[in-house]
């Protein structure tokens, strides 16, 4: 089940997909749209569990059960009824096929194989919901996911699990309906790479030039953006370096990243900010992406892409904004520190608590406005990056000091780890924001590193999710620093 503050952060992230129409100039710029999930419980005439069993009032029991677990509100169960052929499958496809995140099969009893097998045929993504002596249709998943079928199955008595069953559909449903802005300048697009996450992952990525957030910054109302400085400054610990008028600057940025996500109905924006973005607006997008994150939308430094859809898809799955870094590994005392200038405040999630934090310069060069953030110490993380799986030789593979290397850019495979929070260190060496991380074995994390640099942390355990959603998006799941 869920605790009580993920499920704030849910809420608090379908709350600003929501919000965000109500906006004159909306981060995401969609309309409310329920998450609609077709529930079917599977049933024949029943041997198993019992010949006597009360089918009808079985399925009520189901319903009357899960509607008690903590389900993320922008959640809809639709159809909702007994599925006992085929034919009566079909029907169900037929009327909702096209307008739902995918199926929740509830088996009844023994007997639903022949169900099971046309809901997984309907290439929808498919979810068994298995409760003891409820039919044996459970063994045949693992089996069939291995096969590549897009299938899960979640066995389990204690009906508030559902949650497990509906958190990769939900996310599957939101990735599919997000838009994210590429502001890339000289780092172009890898060649098919905005059609793989297109086709397999769901976002779709739009291009877009370094000139319009000119255009539009130079618009802002200045009184709009010392308002918001003003709400920066005041809560924050302390600001250092940077002036009024540079944190004025920065807030520009983000009114005017925040409408060009609401003209093109985006939720999601990376930018090339190292690689010339001062030229056209004269300060970073750190405080702007850190804001977004903190709204529960998507904002990325350094044009990177792969971090971007690694960032929404466990936005949507578990309503936590990501915190993309630089790592460097200590095996001294078994840690990576996690480094950026740019990190959300909020990273429990929207309606979370507000990390202390410190207005600084950008430490590369000392110039504009940055975010110092202190991460809760004991915290549990995970640390991800979604890639290419890349076959060839070591010997092969070209050398590369890129954060995000063409080579490694794509959809295969999901990197992850776990680990805690032990210090947030303050040093003016690396990145303003850092977070120590103890983990199972930094020598392992360092032999077994490759697809670049970046890696984006998240608070929580979040594999056994992973390992769901993967099911169902057909990637595969590698736990670094564990071989």
């Amino acid at each position: 089940m869920l605790d009580k503050l993920n499920r704030r952060a849910f809420f608090g992230v379908a709350g600003a997909l929501g919000a965000a129409s109500q906006l004159k100039a909306g981060p995401g710029g969609r309309k409310e749209e329920k998450c609609k999930i077709l529930r079917l419980f599977f049933a024949t005439r029943p041997s198993w569990p019992n010949p006597k069993l009360n089918v009808r009032a079985e399925i009520e029991r189901f319903r009357r059960e899960m509607a008690k677990a903590p389900l993320p509100e922008d959640v809809e169960f639709v159809g909702d009824g007994i599925v006992r052929n085929r034919r009566e499958l079909e029907l169900y496809l037929k009327k909702y096929g096209k307008e739902v995140a995918g199926i929740l099969a509830c088996n009844i009893c023994l007997g639903s194989l022949s169900m099971l097998a046309g809901a997984i045929e309907s290439d929808l993504p498919v979810v068994v919901f298995a409760i003891p002596y409820s039919g044996h249709e459970w063994y045949t998943v693992p089996d069939l996911w291995r096969a590549g079928r897009k299938v899960d199955v979640v066995a389990t008595g204690d009906f508030a699990d559902v949650v497990k069953a509906v958190k990769p559909l939900r996310a599957i449903w939101h990735l599919k309906r997000t838009k994210v802005l590429y502001f890339g300048g000289f780092l172009r697009l890898p060649e098919g790479y905005p059609e793989a996450v297109r086709e397999k992952i769901g976002p779709q990525i739009i291009p877009c030039e370094y000139k319009r957030v000119k255009e539009v910054y130079e618009k802002i109302d200045q009184k709009l953006a010392e308002k918001e400085a003003d709400r920066w400054i005041r809560e924050a610990q302390r600001v250092v370096e940077p002036t009024r008028e540079e944190i004025v600057k920065s807030c520009k940025v983000y009114f005017a990243l925040k409408q060009i996500l609401a003209e093109e109905g985006a939720q999601a924006v990376t930018i090339n900010c190292l690689g010339g973005f001062y030229r056209y607006v004269p300060a970073y997008p750190c405080l702007a992406f850190s804001r977004f994150n903190d709204e529960g939308l998507c904002g990325v430094c350094e044009a990177d892409i792969t971090s971007t859809v690694t960032q929404l898809i466990f936005l949507y799955l578990e309503g936590v904004p990501g915190f993309v870094t630089d790592p460097v590994i200590d095996i001294s005392d078994n840690t990576v520190i996690h480094a950026h200038c740019m990190s959300a405040t909020r990273m429990d999630g929207p309606s979370g608590p507000q990390c202390p934090y410190i207005l600084r310069n950008h430490l590369e060069d000392l110039r504009s406005t940055s975010i110092q953030v202190f991460m809760r110490k004991g915290q549990v993380v995970t640390v991800a990056k979604l890639v290419a799986r890349d076959d060839r030789p070591y010997d092969k593979r070209p050398l590369t000091m890129a954060a995000t290397p063409p080579e490694s850019v794509g959809v295969d495979q999901m990197l992850i780890s776990t680990g805690t929070i032990v210090d947030s260190p303050t040093i003016d060496r690396g990145c303003r924001t850092k977070v120590k991380v103890r983990v199972p074995n930094a020598q392992r994390m360092l032999e077994s590193w490759t697809a670049g640099l970046h890696r984006v942390l998240f608070y929580g355990d979040h594999l056994e999710d992973i390992r769901r959603l993967s099911r169902l998006l057909k990637f595969e799941v590698v736990e670094e620093g564990t071989a």
